[in-house]
């Protein structure tokens, strides 16, 4: 570090670097205050397309009518790149550690704090953080534009590769933020749902798969499962099986996939039936030395049209069944657009369907209903520059992979 009298003096260095890094950060937390965070119509198109073109003409004037001037040097070096990355790591860091909330939500509804005010609960959204993206688009596209009047060799690919891959991908995701539509739709089964988009999508039907139902035991004043310090459960197996729950000994008697309650004057019993909102149901049997002799009867979870069932162990202690835990829930559907286009394909979480540049997750469904729904929720997201974000993630990946098999650079060794 230099000393305070010779800060500014040529050439500049890493103490300049952090005072003009923070000096961004600043202009840009004194901007929020004034202004709030950017939202979606500050830089849609065709306001994003402008100020990219305008940025990167910036760029190439810089290089070659000021490649002399010795602030666009310094900005093309290690000295005002590393305190730039490292502000940026700052941000991203509080990002990390503070909740960050939708765009869609009010500002009024945001918790009021220091934090709201300067914008950190939409860090990507604050002005601070922007204006930091930007200046490191600038190192970054100085310092291309400076290597490429370099003596050229191919083992410079990886170098190219990985710094415009991150050029290219930290743009398009800056200026495409603003163009992202997202839509939530409803489809209940058997319908056609259009929503002012320009497609539709027709819910043929909807399944889900659970995973085997789960036996615990349960305080009845509480409703905790015990032992509290290290609940227990039991998955199901197989009829014949049985099982230690909280020092009660636990036999599978009878296993129903769907069944339905049927009251007699002495309990409570179920029958197998294969109908809309039947109940996954167990016949069970406890032992434990302190009864006298075996409980026998049937617990279960319910459904939205019958209600759980718990077997009494004792006065303190029931055997429950929780509800079933999704193990994967799939919408099938077919989706036409305005143009013609017509798609079938399943749906499911991590598994979405694209067609006419619009990508459609699988959002939820009517967990009312549980395994019975005849509802889905979609989320349709359009994005027109992320095929440009994932060119420069590739072309990240291409650098990586190049320097990885090129290798260091060996001296030649005169003989």
């Amino acid at each position: 570090m230099k000393p305070i009298g010779k800060i500014w003096e040529r050439p500049w260095g890493y103490t300049e670097g952090f005072i003009v890094a923070g000096g961004i950060a600043l202009a840009g937390i004194l901007l929020q205050l004034q202004f709030g965070n950017l939202g979606p119509s500050d830089y849609s198109f065709p306001v994003n397309l402008i100020v990219g073109i305008l940025f990167v003409a910036g760029l190439l004037c810089c290089h070659f009518l000021l490649r002399a001037n010795h602030v666009i040097r310094w900005l093309s070096g290690t000295t005002s790149t590393v305190p730039a990355l490292l502000m940026l790591l700052t941000f991203v860091v509080v990002m990390g550690l503070t909740p960050q909330y939708s765009g869609e939500l009010p500002r009024e509804e945001l918790p009021d704090t220091l934090f709201s005010r300067i914008g950190w609960y939409r860090m990507t959204t604050s002005w601070a953080f922007v204006l930091l993206c930007f200046y490191i688009l600038t190192i970054l596209g100085l310092t291309l534009l400076k290597k490429s009047r370099e003596v050229q060799s191919w083992r410079l690919a990886g170098f190219y590769l990985n710094h415009l891959g991150l050029f290219l991908a930290l743009l398009a995701g800056l200026l495409g933020s603003g163009d992202i539509r997202r839509f939530t739709v409803q489809v209940n089964e058997g319908e056609v749902e259009w929503r002012d988009l320009p497609l539709a999508i027709e819910l043929e039907r909807f399944e889900i798969e659970e995973y085997p139902p789960r036996l615990v035991v349960i305080d009845n004043r509480t409703g905790k499962i015990l032992p509290v310090d290290r609940p227990e459960s039991y998955m199901f197996e197989a009829t014949g099986r049985w099982t230690e729950l909280n020092g009660n000994r636990i036999e599978i008697v009878e296993y129903l996939p769907q069944a339905v309650p049927v009251d007699d004057p002495a309990s409570v019993t179920f029958v197998p039936m294969q109908m809309d909102g039947a109940a996954t149901a167990l016949k069970v049997r406890v032992i434990n030395p302190s009864l006298g002799k075996p409980v026998e009867g049937w617990v279960s979870n319910g459904s939205y049209r019958f209600p759980y069932r718990t077997l009494p162990i004792d006065e303190a202690t029931s055997l429950a069944m929780p509800m079933q835990e999704v193990k994967r829930y799939t919408s099938w559907v077919t989706v036409y657009t305005e143009a013609g286009e017509q798609k079938k394909g399943g749906i499911e979480v991590n598994r979405p369907l694209s067609i006419g540049g619009w990508t459609i997750y699988q959002y939820g469904y009517d967990e009312s209903m549980g395994k019975y729904s005849r509802q889905s929720v979609f989320e349709l997201v359009r994005d027109p520059w992320l095929p440009l974000v994932y060119t420069g993630i590739f072309m990240l990946l291409a650098g990586a992979l190049f320097l990885f098999v090129a290798g260091p650079k060996k001296p030649i060794i005169e003989s």
